[in-house]
């Protein structure tokens, strides 16, 4: 992974905030950032279609998994 200046940053404003949103352009590294800081954290990518449907038909039951 590139080391990004963000990565300080993101690890203080994640230690205030429950949730911190990293925004960018596609293919930029937001993902393998977001990953690398909080391998503990569940993912899911909205990509996958299977994934994208089950979030819209059931918002609360995807966000409990």
């Amino acid at each position: 992974m590139i080391p990004r200046p963000a990565t300080r940053r993101l690890i203080e404003l994640a230690g205030y905030h429950p949730i911190v949103a990293i925004t960018g352009p596609r293919q930029s590294g937001g993902t393998t950032l977001a990953r690398a800081m909080f391998p503990q954290k569940p993912y899911a990518s909205l990509d996958d279609a299977d994934v994208r449907a089950l979030a819209t038909a059931d918002a609360r039951g995807f966000l409990a998994q």
